[in-house]
């Protein structure tokens, strides 16, 4: 990229929510670092988590509080948004309303989410549980699912450890128990005293977090537990050795349980919240860990070798930590969708027009597939600038053409034609095209009331593109009858 398009995490966290959407976002700016601006927007985030976010972002938005349903919250952004933009949300309170907020102003919008609990219209969701399928979902249609442990949001340490080898360490049994960041009704304590009881076990190691607030009540437990030893508040690269050395892990149905079992183990998960339901049942269903409940049953023999290699497989089918490859896929094309400038059409811009209209890809799908002779398109490209109910736009990504877009009035309906530039098709263009187009259509014909396009039903991008911008499925064109006729009108999408 000639530039770097900025992109504003908005999440929060704290001792009463935890830490996870923080973590993950964090885990996304990780992957994105390189190609992006990135800017973490929070509410009132305590001294140990703003510098956890300065060590990896180019800039903090510290907010102030504002409740969910108060009107303030859903504009907290407004000051530092514009259409150039990528905005990345993750948490619970982020509905609709404040999704349509960011969206009418022109930004490009990512849902990171595991609830599925209302209508999204960001232009993707990422939801890395397993398990989950695309009509959980009501989303616009336009918008992308990215679903499952594919596009699993794992910190950098954890995306090495999914592809180095991983053997059984050796030693006597060594636990690891991690229940998140804040861990509010303290469920670590609980699975300290479970493997207590366990004689197999003979090393304990506890990982709590900056937010974890029962942190005396524990170290007075520990005081009588010699084989137990209390981290707090690791790196990712620490957390990642740590994990490397025990056999097994007990942790929350939550993004921890991904960063162990990328790296790989015997896994035991603990369901602490209600939103960790689908988690829990996706690692459990699929062997990627064993219930909780399992865990005295199976330690009371020691460590299985067989056990530590057969789920270690098993683990290594989901996480190949190649998700950043995946993610970047999908931020490139916003980013690229952000860049775009549409202008009017000057006459230095025939020969250009004139390239397009006759590549074979636009011609094959056009109504007339015939090439289109030089005369013919100087006679139609200057009828088009000197009417005025032809309105002609060049659309440049970073400067560069990318596509060129054309409405044709009849009253006050407007009719589309539009071309991608071969080197910009497949990547996601063609439904910015049409939402600017009509943008730029609006301000110089505010009279327009339908805006029309046909296309033929065989070009699939096409079709697309028209259904991620919104528009609905009209009656026929009797002209073209086997075309699908697709109709947008501006009061309806108000």
């Amino acid at each position: 990229m000639d530039r770097k398009t900025r992109i504003i995490f908005r999440a929060d966290g704290n001792s009463r929510i935890g830490l996870g959407h923080v973590t993950r976002s964090l885990a996304l700016v990780h992957m994105l670092r390189k190609e992006f601006e990135c800017v973490f927007a929070i509410q009132s985030p305590d001294q140990a988590l703003q510098e956890r976010i300065r060590e990896v972002c180019d800039g903090i938005i510290v907010l102030p509080p504002a409740e969910p349903d108060a009107d303030r919250f859903v504009h907290e952004l407004d000051a530092y948004i514009s259409a150039e933009e990528i905005v990345v949300l993750d948490g619970y309170t982020f509905g609709t309303a404040y999704q349509q907020n960011i969206k009418s102003r022109g930004a490009a919008l990512v849902c990171i989410d595991d609830i599925h609990t209302y209508p999204f219209v960001a232009d993707a969701v990422i939801n890395q549980a397993g398990g989950v399928s695309p009509e959980k979902y009501q989303t616009a249609p336009y918008t992308r699912l990215l679903l499952g442990p594919h596009y699993a949001l794992l910190r950098p340490a954890f995306l090495r450890a999914a592809k180095a080898a991983r053997a059984i360490p050796e030693g006597e049994l060594r636990v690891m128990v991690c229940m998140g960041g804040a861990d509010p009704d303290n469920h670590t304590l609980q699975a300290l005293e479970a493997l207590q009881a366990i004689p197999a076990v003979k090393y304990i190691e506890i990982v709590v977090g900056s937010a974890y607030n029962r942190l005396h009540e524990l170290k007075q437990y520990l005081k009588d537990l010699p084989q137990a030893k209390l981290h707090r508040d690791l790196s990712a690269e620490s957390l990642r050795r740590l994990m490397a050395k025990c056999q097994a892990a007990i942790t929350s149905a939550s993004g921890i349980s991904y960063e162990y079992a990328a790296g790989g183990g015997l896994l035991f998960v603990k369901q602490t919240a209600d939103n960790q339901t689908g988690m829990h049942q996706f690692l459990t269903t699929e062997g990627i860990a064993q219930d909780y409940g399992n865990l005295s049953e199976v330690l009371q023999q020691g460590m299985s070798e067989t056990l530590f290699a057969a789920q270690l497989t098993t683990q290594r089918q989901f996480f190949d930590g190649k998700s950043p490859e995946r993610l970047l896929e999908l931020f490139k094309s916003l980013s690229l969708a952000t860049s775009l400038k549409l202008r009017k059409a000057v006459p230095e811009d025939l020969q250009q027009l004139f390239d397009w209209a006759n590549d074979p890809e636009v011609r094959r799908h056009s109504f007339n597939p015939e090439p289109i002779p030089l005369e013919d398109h100087t006679r139609w490209f200057q009828a088009k600038l000197d009417n005025t109910n032809a309105m002609l736009y060049l659309a440049e990504a970073d400067g560069k053409p990318a596509a060129h877009i054309r409405f044709d009035m009849n009253g006050s309906t407007a009719t589309i034609s539009y071309q991608i530039a071969a080197d910009y098709r497949g990547k996601g263009l063609g439904h910015m095209v049409l939402l600017k187009g009509i943008q730029h259509l609006l301000q110089d014909r505010p009279d327009v009331q339908l805006v029309e396009g046909l296309v033929q039903q065989d070009h699939k991008a096409s079709v697309r593109s028209f259904e991620k911008a919104g528009f609905a499925y009209g009656p026929a064109d009797p002209t073209y009858p086997k075309a699908f006729r697709f109709v947008w009108q501006p009061k309806a999408q108000a």
